[in-house]
């Protein structure tokens, strides 16, 4: 992406004059930065809320560093749903494609949240499925998990710079080795105001609970996709539960195979079953409404 933008580049990226843009800013609808000479600058995470927010139509993606979104607007035209438009792009490897699907969907307003439980989950289930009767199907899906994972690095780069939002921490228990899933988790917790940290696959429970302790975590996340073991996953969490239950840290628990479990139940302990409950549950606790996980039944 480019990092920076003139009011004419913004303008131009949008689709409006160079003078609209600018009274936009001077009345604080665009939020900008001078140089030394006085000149209006305009950071990228705030032109793509600008996008969002108002839902100013992206006729140059390029100008925002974003081509792979000129890839797919001819596609979205033509009416297809955008679980469809995911699926053929991820089944055949069309990585700039996919992409672009993914960023479009986010500039038109969808939450990191909602791309994660609609389109990408659907794609995803569809395509884990064709090694039931297509020998390429293990290939697929992982050159498909692949192009996601850098569609969702590119959107978490459009999000504004938090260097002072409370921390949470996070990833898969030891044995499980998908990525993807929490990946999502931080990208959801950063959309909401998280700095979000994440440990990515297999990562030991001692190392989660040393993380928290050391960084001051408010918030501690763990993906269940893949449990070659319950009983030895159900005991490090719970050890897991105590030990930061003790520090007053809240864990935050989801993934596929969660429902399958015997988990600990407990005050700081949530359990959610999507990518927006658990966004619903960072608002509630950055806005210290614990009853969130009250509501959710896991106290």
């Amino acid at each position: 992406m480019n990092p920076i933008l003139s009011p004419r580049e913004l303008a131009d990226a949008i689709g409006v004059s160079e003078s609209s843009l600018k009274r936009w800013a001077d009345s604080g609808k665009v939020r900008v930065s001078r140089t030394a000479g006085g000149h209006r600058r305009i950071h990228i995470a705030e032109a793509i809320r600008f996008i969002r927010e108002t839902g100013a139509p992206v006729v140059r993606p390029e100008i925002l560093g974003l081509p792979d979104v000129s890839a797919i607007q001819a596609d979205i035209v033509q009416g297809d749903s955008p679980e469809e438009m995911l699926f053929r792009y991820l089944r055949v490897g069309d990585a700039p494609r996919a992409r672009g699907l993914l960023m479009s969907l986010y500039l038109s307003g969808y939450s990191i949240a909602a791309i994660a439980d609609g389109p990408l989950r659907q794609a995803m289930r569809r395509l884990g499925e064709l090694w039931q009767h297509d020998p390429a199907g293990i290939f697929i899906e992982h050159r498909a998990t692949d192009i996601c994972i850098e569609a969702i690095h590119q959107i978490r780069l459009a999000l504004p710079v938090n260097d002072t939002g409370a921390l949470a921490v996070g990833g898969a228990p030891p044995g499980d080795p998908y990525a993807l899933p929490s990946l999502l988790a931080a990208a959801v917790l950063a959309e909401e105001g998280f700095r979000a940290v994440n440990l990515g696959p297999q990562t030991p429970f001692d190392t989660l609970a040393t993380a928290a302790e050391q960084q001051r975590a408010l918030l501690v996340w763990l993906s269940l996709t893949y449990v070659p073991n319950p009983g030895d996953l159900e005991n490090g969490v719970a050890m897991l539960a105590a030990q930061l239950g003790a520090r007053g840290v809240r864990l935050a628990i989801g993934g596929q195979k969660h429902a399958t479990l015997a988990l600990p139940r407990g005050h700081n302990i949530f359990v959610g079953q999507t990518m927006g409950e658990l966004g619903a549950f960072a608002r509630g606790l950055l806005a210290g409404r614990p009853h969130l996980d009250e509501k959710a039944g896991n106290s």
